[in-house]
């Protein structure tokens, strides 16, 4: 399970593709106020969970860290699932309603995309 500081630093990886935590900090700093270590030790649980990769920036400072989207892939699809399923489980209907509010905000290309997961799935059942 991840928390909400921890999704919100995965949407800026997501949207900036790598980032140190510094480079993090300022984009969750326009809308909370946050303090540098607690991005650093958030994305160093993000680390520890195989959900970010990072690479060791060595320089005149010290070593910090470049992270990106990366670790295990199933990981996050685990984590995704789990919270879908707890979602769903605890809210039924309106956990639902929800979700399609979501899909409507997807773009055609990601509603094509799902779509083609949906078909894919309903294949496999029959």
């Amino acid at each position: 399970m991840i928390g909400e500081l921890e999704s919100d630093v995965l949407a800026v990886l997501e949207e900036k593709g790598s980032s140190t935590a510094g480079d993090v900090l300022d984009v969750l700093k326009e809308n909370r106020e946050i303090a540098y270590t607690t991005v650093s030790t958030t994305l160093d649980r993000l680390y520890k969970k195989n959900l970010v990769g990072r690479k060791a920036l060595r320089g005149p400072g010290g070593t910090k860290y470049l992270f990106s989207l990366g670790g295990d892939q199933r990981q996050r699809n685990k984590i995704i699932e789990s919270t879908l399923d707890r979602l769903t489980n605890a809210f039924g209907d309106a956990a639902y309603s929800a979700i399609y509010k979501q899909l409507q905000t997807l773009s055609p290309s990601e509603l094509d995309r799902l779509k083609k997961q949906v078909d894919k799935a309903k294949k496999t059942r029959a």
